[in-house]
């Protein structure tokens, strides 16, 4: 077997971890896969000229850190259809099945005592003057003003017309996505069997904007009002935001891909959410 390793070296003890994972996977006959940018790092394993390589070569991927190193692993994973196995070192771990003080459970990846759950992305185009940009989410795509400022936009279902909102933005998210941004914003917790598209606005200028679960079969545009003199912006899963113009609209809608996660314990999704929300507080 091959494995793909993906760690946050920004975590504590990140590098601790990932060379004892390392040890393990070795100890079961597995050839680790490690970026060439971290060849000074550690020893003993086979490095790639960059990621596509490694995925493309592997047979799974181990993202070791938290969400957000699951979210980043994703985009790459999901193109090559490769499940991702995540440590948690970090404090909330949503997406993660093994906690950083059960490294033995890895070995379930060569015995077969595991599964696999799939999770809808989001595909999201940018259409500007120029053309067309395309990006994928496994959590959400948020839409912006400029911090503390309010800002008109218009929102179309399935080609419908613009429908208009007032709010200091907007996020458009999937079920895995329903427990992070849009949660805080005041949307819904939703199982991430489901599929469908949230729309939650943010701080909405209104008594009656709540968010609001469609169908994964539509398409939701946006487009900012063009009197609005402030910036727009794109954040993509919480990369770097994108600059939006006046012009510029923004469709969203279910991607062609899947994020697969290996799970390697049998907890359904609602004793997660119990254990990571409501035990893990401090």
């Amino acid at each position: 077997m091959k494995i793909a390793l993906i760690p946050n070296l920004e975590k504590k003890n990140a590098k601790q971890y990932t060379q004892k994972i390392i040890e393990r996977l070795r100890m079961n006959g597995t050839e680790v896969l490690m970026h060439q940018n971290l060849s000074a790092e550690f020893s003993g394993v086979r490095f790639c000229a960059d990621h596509k390589e490694m995925i493309d070569r592997c047979d799974c991927v181990i993202a070791v850190g938290g969400d957000g190193t699951i979210i980043h692993t994703a985009r790459h994973a999901c193109v090559a259809g490769k499940p991702i196995l995540g440590v948690n070192l970090g404090r909330l771990g949503f997406l993660t099945a093994v906690e950083k003080d059960q490294l033995h459970r890895l070995d379930q990846l060569f015995s077969g005592e595991y599964r696999i759950r799939r999770h809808m992305m989001l595909e999201i185009t940018v259409h500007t003057t120029e053309g067309d940009r395309s990006y994928r989410a496994l959590n959400d795509a948020v839409i912006s003003g400029a911090q503390s400022k309010i800002f008109d936009f218009g929102l179309s279902v399935g080609g419908s017309e613009m429908h208009q909102f007032r709010a200091d933005g907007l996020i458009l998210a999937t079920p895995t996505g329903s427990t992070a941004y849009s949660l805080s914003a005041g949307g819904p917790v939703v199982d991430p069997a489901m599929e469908c598209i949230l729309f939650t606005p943010i701080c909405p200028h209104s008594l009656f904007n709540r968010s609001t679960v469609f169908c994964a079969e539509q398409v939701l545009t946006v487009s900012a009002d063009n009197d609005y003199r402030g910036e727009v912006f794109l954040t993509v899963d919480g990369e770097k935001p994108i600059s939006l113009r006046p012009s510029d609209t923004v469709s969203v809608c279910r991607s062609r891909y899947y994020t697969e996660l290996i799970l390697v314990e049998d907890r359904n999704f609602y004793e997660i959410v119990d254990h990571k929300f409501v035990h893990n507080r401090g």
